[in-house]
């Protein structure tokens, strides 16, 4: 989700942008979006042209979610301090991963089965659209499109409940490849037993009617929107969906399988390589 980049790589990823930036609210996918142009140094303050409905269209999710976003917005929580570990999605390559004990071992299998099962019931646009979620971001190399349920970062952690699925939708049809638990929280949460799985942050986002317009917004007068400093915010990708493991390790920040050829995409467009 760190849209600074995807602004540098449109031109670069048009088949899975023309995909992911035109799925309306029901998960059909339209014509091409529009283009624009990614050498302006001028950061615009609203909706991406790439958002991919109207973004002042009441319907565009429900209700409840715009809700939920409004009462995210009303914690003020403030920017990361500077030289804070938030990482975002800038680190690739494989993830160390430690033994777990055998009490961690019987509670991490019972999780991630129960995460496993769950992707069955969200894995297509129309069943997360249904579920509550909504699409709310361009594709990033090796992470993909997230779909976002708003209502579900303020309630504690559930392996079968992420607040985000993560889409692969450069071949057409989007296709779920993981999960992204997104969670409101002091300290980072107790999710998976054990210690694998490393939760990262997002700084100065800014939200219009459900899209993550920017990140890295540094006052709340810069968005057009609901803006969230991320301070309180952690994030967690789980590639847990059957078929869609992830070699580079269960909680890995990127999928290899998501990442664009090396050979003629530029580097700004591929996937971060391991520190």
């Amino acid at each position: 989700m760190r849209l600074p980049v995807a602004l540098l790589v449109l031109a670069t990823l048009t088949p899975g942008l023309a995909a992911c930036a035109g799925a309306d609210a029901k998960g059909s996918i339209p014509a091409a979006p529009p283009s624009f142009d990614v050498t302006s140094s001028t950061v615009v303050v609203g909706p991406l042209p790439l958002a991919p409905t109207t973004p002042t269209d009441p319907d565009r999710i429900p209700p409840d979610q715009q809700a939920a976003i409004a009462a995210l917005g009303k914690v003020a929580s403030p920017l990361l301090p500077s030289g804070a570990s938030a990482h975002g999605h800038n680190h690739g390559g494989p993830q160390a991963e430690t033994a777990l004990n055998a009490s961690d071992r019987g509670t991490f299998d019972r999780q991630w089965a129960a995460a496993a099962t769950a992707a069955v019931q969200l894995d297509t646009a129309a069943k997360a659209n249904a579920a509550g979620y909504v699409i709310a971001s361009t594709s990033a190399p090796g992470v993909g499109v997230h779909f976002v349920k708003w209502s579900l970062i303020d309630e504690p952690f559930d392996p079968a409940a992420p607040s985000m699925l993560l889409f692969d939708m450069r071949a057409g049809a989007p296709e779920l490849v993981g999960f992204s638990y997104w969670l409101r929280s002091d300290h980072a949460p107790e999710g998976f037993a054990g210690d694998n799985d490393h939760w990262h942050q997002h700084s100065g986002l800014c939200i219009v009617n459900g899209w993550v317009d920017r990140e890295e917004v540094i006052t709340p007068s810069q968005c057009a929107g609901t803006y969230l400093g991320g301070s309180d915010l952690w994030m967690l990708h789980a590639w847990v969906v059957p078929g869609h493991e992830d070699r580079w390790g269960e909680f890995a920040d990127t999928n290899p399988t998501l990442c664009p050829p090396a050979g003629g995409t530029p580097d700004l467009a591929r996937c971060p390589t391991a520190p």
